[in-house]
């Protein structure tokens, strides 16, 4: 069942959390509104409970999936239906940021998954399925490599963009690497390419991620990808 919560506030730790709080800045990272960035500077007070939330689901046997160091390391699946208040928290900010960035009323998460990323982890160029947008959180940035500005970076690959045509119009010769620290979260269209280069860190990259539409769509997002070496999300 897809999830279309509009709590003002959720309550953490004894105090509520505002879904979408006063102020909140929200950035277009191009003229056509193709990418939204924004930060949560409140992040520090839910995001030790996610974590230790994340990595106890990723080593239950049965409940988190590995396709293959390719696909993204670990996945776990079904964020939207979680119990827990802060993993509602951001499924809220997360619906909360589509219908402030693209102007709508209504918002349907159609799957939310967390990404665990361990050494030599990266996920190969993709887009979304079933998605009119897709939103991805930094929970944990990981170790950076100072001998490899790409390791463990999110990024996108498309023509359109100048930046990832820097040496001739239309021809994509390099990546877009949007600013991606804890507590940010980014919105994109479900159809841009996008990827997630080799992590060469210690720590767990731990990204968590829905693909969002206006509207429920019907049916399993998960069922084209059974028996298939894919995995559904990045």
């Amino acid at each position: 069942m897809a999830i279309q919560g509009t709590e003002e506030s959720i309550e953490i730790g004894g105090r509520a959390l505002p879904v979408w709080p006063e102020g909140q800045r929200l950035l277009a990272r191009d003229q056509a509104g193709t990418i939204y960035r924004t930060v949560f500077d409140d992040s520090a007070l839910y995001h030790e409970a996610l974590t230790a939330h994340v990595l106890a689901r990723a080593a239950e046997p049965g409940t988190a999936v590995q396709y293959s160091r390719s696909l993204g390391g670990t996945k776990i699946y079904d964020v939207e239906h979680w119990d827990l208040p802060e993993a509602r928290l951001l499924n809220a900010r997360a619906l909360a940021f589509f219908r402030q960035a693209l102007g709508h009323e209504s918002a349907a998460i159609d799957i939310g998954w967390a990404n665990v990323y361990g050494r030599g982890d990266y996920i190969m160029p993709h887009s979304h399925t079933r998605a009119y947008a897709s939103v991805v959180y930094c929970l944990e940035a990981g170790d950076e490599d100072p001998e490899d500005d790409n390791a463990g970076r999110f990024c996108f690959v498309d023509p359109r963009f100048a930046d990832c045509c820097q040496i001739e119009p239309g021809r994509m010769t390099n990546p877009l690497k949007p600013a991606f620290p804890p507590g940010a979260m980014l919105m994109f269209p479900g159809e841009m390419v996008h990827f997630v280069g080799p992590y060469n860190g210690t720590r767990p990259r731990i990204t968590i991620a829905w693909n969002v539409n206006l509207e429920a769509i019907e049916g399993s997002p998960l069922e084209p990808f059974l028996n298939k070496q894919t995995a559904p999300a990045g």
